[in-house]
This record gives C-alpha cells, sequence and structure tokens, in this order.
C-alpha cells in the first residue's frame, strides 16, 4: 500500500530499492479495524506509534474548549495517520474514523530504524510532509480570507485530487463519505450554512450528487473559484540521497 501510493506520488520517478519496499511492507503487518465514528487514535495518549490507512477515510480532528470540533485533515488510503505526533510525547490531536477503516499499526522505534537505515525514505517522507504542509496553509489562507462558497470548492478539488492519486483511472465522480455536518468541520462554517453552500455548488453547476456518489461537473471552475494549486506537481526529488540497502 505504502509502497504504490509512493510509485504513484512520484510518477514513477523514483524506484524503491528490495530493502526499502521490504521495510515499507513490514510496517503494514499489524492491521486493525475501527468502525465508523469510532476513535483510532484519542489525544492525550504516549505517542509510541503511529498507523498506515489501508483502506475507509479518515479524519485528524481537535475538540474545542467551546465543545465544536474542526477538522485538522482528511485521510484517504495509503496516508499516515497520527504521524506529527510521533515527535511529541503525547498524541496533539483525536484521529476518528470517517467510515469503516483497517489501518495498520506501526512504533515509533520502527520510524526510528528508516532514519538509521533509510535515508532516501526519510527524505522522501520529509517531502510529502513539506507538501502537506502546504496544502494545509492553503486550507487555511482560504478560510481565514475566502467565502464560504470558496472554501467548500477547496474542500471538493482537495478530495478529488487525492482520490486520483490512488486511483489514476477515475475521473470526476467518487463516493462522497462527508456528512454535511464533518464538512462544516472542515471548512469552519455552520452546517446550515455548509447545506446551502452545498444547494447553491448544485445550483450553479459546479457538482452534480446522486445519492452517495458525487460528480464533479465544473473542476476548473472549482478550481478558479477557490484558488487549489496542485502541491504534488511541484515536488522535487532530485536532491534525496540515493538507496542504501542495509543489512
Amino acid at each position: 500500500m505504502i509502497a504504490s501510493l509512493i510509485d504513484q506520488r512520484t510518477a514513477g520517478r523514483l524506484r524503491l530499492s528490495a530493502a526499502e519496499l521490504a521495510f515499507l511492507a513490514s510496517l503494514e503487518q499489524r492491521t486493525l479495524k475501527f468502525r465508523r465514528h469510532q476513535l483510532i487514535q484519542p489525544a492525550g495518549e504516549p505517542a509510541g506509534e503511529a498507523y498506515v490507512l489501508r483502506s475507509g477515510w479518515a479524519m485528524t480532528l481537535s475538540q474545542l474548549e467551546s465543545g465544536a470540533r474542526q477538522v485538522r485533515r482528511l485521510h484517504f488510503p495509503g496516508d499516515m495517520l497520527a504521524m506529527p505526533s510521533l515527535a511529541m510525547r503525547h498524541h496533539a490531536a483525536d484521529v476518528e474514523a470517517v467510515s469503516d477503516v483497517v489501518v495498520s499499526r506501526f512504533r515509533r522505534s520502527d520510524f526510528a530504524q528508516m532514519f538509521e537505515r533509510f535515508p532516501r525514505l526519510t527524505g522522501l517522507m520529509f517531502v510529502f510532509a513539506q507538501a502537506e504542509r502546504l496544502v494545509l496553509g492553503d486550507l487555511m489562507a482560504v478560510i481565514g480570507r475566502e467565502s464560504s462558497k470558496a472554501r467548500m470548492a477547496f474542500l471538493l478539488v482537495d478530495i478529488l485530487h487525492r482520490l486520483r492519486r490512488i486511483d489514476p483511472a477515475m475521473t470526476n465522480r467518487f463516493e462522497m463519505l462527508l456528512t454535511r455536518a464533518q464538512m462544516a468541520e472542515v471548512i469552519a462554517i455552520t452546517p446550515v450554512h455548509t447545506s446551502r453552500m452545498w444547494s447553491r455548488m448544485i445550483a450553479e453547476g459546479f457538482i452534480r450528487p446522486a445519492g452517495r456518489i458525487l460528480e464533479i461537473v465544473d473542476e476548473p471552475g472549482l478550481v478558479a473559484l477557490s484558488g487549489y494549486v496542485d502541491r504534488t506537481e511541484d515536488l522535487d526529488f532530485s536532491w534525496l540521497p540515493p538507496s542504501r540497502d542495509t543489512r
């Protein structure tokens, strides 16, 4: 799963060695299943492990003092969950299953082994983490300065692009697993206003839902409205160190 996602994200420009592939496969051996809305990783627990999302959707979120929730990041198959907290003593945020999910659990010591034995994989994870940081910054800018309509447009395009990285054969249709309330938690508006913006997107011809299947009718229009930039298109792997296979 991780190796295939790396191949997709690098567009085949970086061929992993047999040792690197074996190490990535070892991270996916311990699998767990979680039901929809179940906490995969509660905030506040000792940060000794993280996860790879094998199937389903998940989200990282903060529980605010007011009782509201703010989604920090949506996650799709191949994504790492709770990874930022490995730099901390305790997990900084909740990770919750959006749908039924299967995850692989790995220890912080496994990640430390990657630093020691596989510098190219370490560099690659750094590249992906910085790309994600840029996208989160883009989303913060949209939430802070743009309209609710632009925020929703950003969310929809981001989901579409990330699902396409998992399945390059996907066109402009996907199963929307987020509820209106969850969408509201991502783009920081009320559920009522989210429903209003959803209806407006339909009326203006940007999207066409059919049950849980969502068709993105006007992708260029959503990109223009939100200012979305696909940061993965500008990734640079040329500076990464060569593979260093060790026993």
